[in-house]
């Protein structure tokens, strides 16, 4: 995979980290299960969290049954089951995984979404009203993995939808009948949606016979080099010999926000939130993520839950 994020540009990235953080740490946690306590500069212990920085004399306190999954500078994983102090080791020069990982989570501390409260997104947020249809997704211009989208709205009791999808380089309109659902994915039998094109849709509230269409939005398709990126990424993730949806979900996530695709690093967030605590830094890379799918409410949260554990 091409290294987006050179250790050059990392300083300047680290330098408005959270947390603190002025160097590429020694190790991040990336997943951890059962008790698992982190003492921290000889502190008292405190809880690990997914995404938690380490630095070296840091140590590790896995409970019984506990077992911690590190990411560590020397570009490599490292699974700790029994108490360890974190040891000083260089960068591995060949390795993009560490300093593409703090590269996101720096670029989701300083994002202009926490400083104005959510407003970065407030244009395309969604402001679901009671009985009223909203489309949801894929919206605001963002970038979908799937040539095969499932685009959603929310219900006007008693109707019917129609769904217009169209390529913005030009081509007819194509009209699909969604029936009464509030979900409709782009079918099998019709040629996949083009790599790196954008296409814009609307649903018609009560069909286009007398209906009302809302306000188009727009998304674009992954292009054929950002696939193949996110695959060589994934390949990555598992020679470290991690699962991407398990206990590499984290790196799961960077990858997904790396490359723009914030429904998916959305979806694999709440995977991440379902095994166990997340770190300040993860909470900032959730507000980002919740701005721009137009979530500003929640994502106004995530950025609140981020200070709480900063303080």
């Amino acid at each position: 995979m091409p290294k987006l994020i050179d250790v050059a540009v990392l300083a300047g990235l680290i330098a408005v980290a959270p947390l603190g953080a002025q160097t590429m740490p020694a190790a991040l946690v990336a997943s951890f299960e059962g008790p698992v306590q982190i003492r921290f500069s000889g502190g008292d212990p405190e809880p690990a969290a997914v995404g938690q920085r380490l630095e070296v004399g840091d140590e590790i306190l896995p409970g019984d049954g506990g077992r911690v999954v590190l990411v560590t500078r020397t570009g490599a994983a490292q699974i700790v089951t029994q108490s360890t102090v974190i040891q000083d080791a260089p960068a591995a020069s060949g390795s993009s995984v560490m300093a593409r990982t703090i590269g996101v989570l720096a670029q989701a501390a300083t994002s202009d979404a926490r400083s104005s409260g959510g407003a970065a997104a407030r244009q395309g947020m969604i402001r679901p009203i009671p009985g009223q249809t909203t489309l949801v997704s894929p919206r605001n211009g963002l970038t979908v993995q799937s040539g095969r989208p499932t685009f959603a709205w929310t219900a006007t009791p008693g109707q019917t939808y129609e769904l217009m999808l169209r390529n913005t380089a030009g081509g007819r309109p194509e009209v699909f009948d969604a029936g009464t659902d509030t979900t409709w994915t782009y079918p099998d039998d019709l040629p996949a949606l083009d790599f790196g094109a954008t296409y814009a849709w609307t649903v018609f509230v009560g069909g286009r016979q007398g209906g009302r269409a809302l306000p188009q939005q727009e998304f674009r398709v992954i292009a054929a080099p950002e696939f193949a990126q996110l695959n060589e990424f994934m390949n990555e993730i598992e020679e470290f010999g991690l699962d991407p949806l398990t206990d590499g979900l984290f790196l799961t996530v960077v990858a997904f926000r790396d490359l723009g695709l914030f429904y998916d690093a959305g979806e694999a967030l709440v995977g991440i939130e379902r095994q166990g605590e997340m770190s300040a830094d993860l909470y900032l890379l959730k507000g980002e993520i919740l701005n721009a799918l137009g979530h500003a409410e929640e994502a106004r949260a995530a950025f609140d839950q981020a200070d709480a554990l900063m303080r």
